[in-house]
């Protein structure tokens, strides 16, 4: 089992109003470009929302990449990160997706609203 840390750097806009004990949150799923997704996180990987940009670290098992068949090939990570207090978000989750070579290369960076 090969083990690889996935980098994202999330950040939100400055009028987006932040209480103090807020968490950036995101799973990691693992696709193609159009779908054929599924999660290789072990659930939501959170950091505190202090300062924008936050940076969330989400460790996957290499294996996670390979998909169940030989015709297919899942070469995208999707996540909707998102920003929660007390059990509420703060903003609505849109979908990112970028190509795993492009995440491996240079990290992954979202801006949310």
């Amino acid at each position: 089992m090969a083990t690889e840390t996935l980098k994202i750097e999330i950040s939100w806009p400055d009028t987006l109003k932040i209480p103090a004990g807020a968490t950036v949150n995101a799973q990691l799923w693992v696709g193609t470009a159009i779908a054929d997704y599924r999660m290789i996180s072990d659930g939501d990987a959170s950091a505190p929302a202090v300062t924008s940009p936050a940076k969330l670290e989400i460790t996957y098992d290499t294996e996670d990449l390979r998909p169940g068949s030989a015709d297919t090939v899942w070469d995208h990570f999707r996540t909707a990160p998102y920003l929660m207090h007390d059990g509420k978000r703060l903003n609505i989750s849109r979908v990112a997706k970028i190509s795993i070579e492009d995440a491996r290369k240079s990290g992954w960076k979202i801006a949310i609203s």
